[in-house]
């Protein structure tokens, strides 16, 4: 399914979640916000932790908190960061207990991006221009990865994933910029083009 079709079908379901019926004891309600966000969230948290049943435990935890504290829900202004916010809060925590690195070095993390294909919007780029893209992506920091999965692959804004990541939006502009210029690298083209610099991100967070 393409990002945007899947991005609109999960956006109106959101939508369709009644905060404040599940701030009343409404149970189907609060399955259908289960259902609507847990593959999404799993996702988030095994970045973090690299273990399914670990980030399935830390999206279980969230759940559980979000139902005991489900009073509070009608007050939340954007449903989804907060639920990404606790998963990485939670994951933050279990990485710290295990002690592999420092929890809240993104830098440390291995973050895994899926490959581009050739597609009608990505028609100027090559077969072999698109190969050698993804391999240009595989080597960026992983904080810059971190941030180009959350607006692709996600759909979050920049003001978003500030939030999410605890970062400033300053440092998330600095992060695509890393991004745009090592694919410009790769396609041997200058920057100094704007309207190309543009095609470049439109390419790399629209498709």
């Amino acid at each position: 399914m393409a990002k945007s079709k899947r991005d609109s079908m999960l956006k109106t379901i959101s939508e369709s979640i009644k905060l404040e019926s599940i701030a009343e004891g409404n149970e189907s309600e609060f399955e259908k916000l289960f259902i609507t966000y847990h593959a999404k969230l799993h996702r988030f948290a095994y970045l973090f932790v690299h273990s399914k049943e670990l980030a399935d435990e830390i999206v279980m935890d969230v759940f559980y908190n979000l139902w005991n504290k489900r009073k509070n829900l009608p007050s939340v202004k954007n449903l989804e960061t907060y639920l990404f916010i606790s998963v990485r809060n939670l994951s933050y925590t279990a990485v710290k207990r295990e002690g592999r690195y420092k929890f809240d070095d993104l830098d440390a993390l291995e973050v895994d991006i899926p490959k581009y294909h050739i597609t009608p919007e990505s028609n100027l780029i090559s077969n072999e221009n698109i190969e050698e893209i993804n391999l240009a992506i595989e080597t960026l920091p992983s904080k810059c990865k971190m941030v180009f999965k959350l607006i692709r692959e996600e759909g979050f804004s920049k003001k978003e994933v500030s939030d999410i990541l605890n970062i400033s939006v300053k440092t998330i502009d600095n992060q695509i910029s890393i991004a745009v210029r090592k694919i410009a690298e790769v396609l041997n083209v200058s920057l100094e083009s704007k309207n190309y610099s543009s095609y470049i991100q439109t390419f790399l967070f629209l498709m």
